[in-house]
């Protein structure tokens, strides 16, 4: 079978424009430990986000700044060893690397259902299953589901009502994201809108979360070479900087790049009563991703009709990850919602190259074939 057009064809930064950084790191021979490459990749994000550098750090990937937001966030809740298992809340919509953090942070996870039109937790959920945790509650992680922004100041709020530690999964939000107290983590993977192969970062407005997440993602070291806590070693190294450097140069033009195929896919489904497709028209926010939601479930055999046809499609999350193989002895409330999502939801092409008039093939055949079942 042919792919005219896979789902995902990243485009980082050529070599011509990461060059000059690398000559920078050839010039320092500085290539790790907060190098100064890190330091202005750091001051760079500070200031989109409109925070002080202080309050930015950068991470090796999104997976391990979760990991170590939720170490840093989830100690500082007090609780008695007697208490049982120690719970972080999560969406059971997400991808497997948001319960992957959960586990290495030594902390169990819980999987909640999500909001059916926003498709993300919200705090009234959090707070309503309170009661129903088979443990003491430390931690909840709500995700921003491919890229949409979540309500920051709601879930500082939350943490504050109820002493638990926020950390949010904003990995594909690098756009539209604001600045919390509560700590946000970002991805740079290559099929991230902001994209470094690989690399991330966490962002709060209060510096002292991002000091104890530093501290977790150097060995435990602050200061000196003493590990004083559990810790990771997850540092963003100077080359992964340049790239994110040379990246954050072109920001400008990446986000027009996605802002216009996302625009595509809205006319070209304009009118559709039966599918649509996130982001939609009065979303403002860049993503990397594109989701085809259709009213009815969608098997197997027409997902294989439309690849057949050349365009290739993904079930991103699949089932929600109470449906991975690894994961389906945790404990979780119903997922309604999930469920219905996993069963309609599809990923379409959307990356750099794709052209008005081929967002409106792919349209085409992906109407032509699901509508005609």
């Amino acid at each position: 079978m042919s792919v005219r057009f896979p789902v995902a064809r990243p485009r980082l930064p050529d070599a011509d424009a990461i060059l000059p950084y690398l000559r920078r790191i050839d010039d320092n021979r500085y290539y790790s430990n907060f190098g100064p490459l890190v330091g202005e990749v750091e001051a760079r994000l500070a200031k989109h986000f409109d925070v002080s550098p202080a309050c930015v750090t950068t991470v090796a990937n999104a997976t391990s700044g979760l990991t170590a937001a939720l170490q840093a966030e989830a100690r500082t809740r007090r609780r008695n060893v007697n208490d049982g298992p120690a719970f972080c809340l999560l969406p059971a919509w997400t991808f497997v690397a948001t319960l992957h953090a959960v586990l290495a942070a030594g902390l169990e996870p819980y999987l909640l259902d999500v909001d059916e039109e926003s498709w993300a937790l919200t705090p009234e959920a959090v707070e309503n299953a309170l009661g129903r945790i088979p443990g003491q509650p430390v931690a909840v992680m709500p995700v921003a589901p491919f890229g949409r922004p979540l309500d920051m100041a709601a879930w500082d709020a939350l943490s504050e009502r109820t002493g638990l530690a926020v950390v949010v999964d904003a990995a594909a939000g690098f756009d539209r994201s604001e600045a919390a107290n509560s700590p946000a983590v970002f991805s740079l993977h290559a099929t991230k809108v902001l994209a470094a192969g690989e690399g991330g970062f966490a962002v709060s407005r209060d510096a002292e979360q991002i000091d104890a997440i530093r501290k977790c993602i150097n060995f435990g070291f602050m200061g000196d070479r003493v590990a004083r806590s559990r810790a990771i070693n997850g540092k963003m190294s100077e080359y992964h900087a340049a790239v994110t450097l040379a990246a954050l140069d072109a920001w400008p033009e990446t986000r027009r790049v996605f802002d216009g195929i996302a625009r595509a896919y809205q006319d070209a489904f304009a009118g559709q009563t039966r599918i649509r497709v996130m982001p939609g028209e009065t979303d403002e926010y860049a993503t990397s991703t594109m989701l085809l939601v259709c009213d009815e479930p969608l098997p197997e055999e027409a997902i294989r009709a439309v690849e057949q046809k050349g365009v290739e499609t993904r079930r991103w999350w699949g089932g929600g990850v109470a449906k991975q193989v690894a994961y389906r002895r945790f404990s979780s409330d119903l997922l309604p919602v999930t469920d219905w999502l996993a069963a309609r939801c599809v990923g379409l092409p959307c990356y750099p190259g794709l052209s008005r008039e081929d967002v409106a093939e792919i349209a085409a055949v992906v109407g032509d074939t699901l509508l005609d079942r």
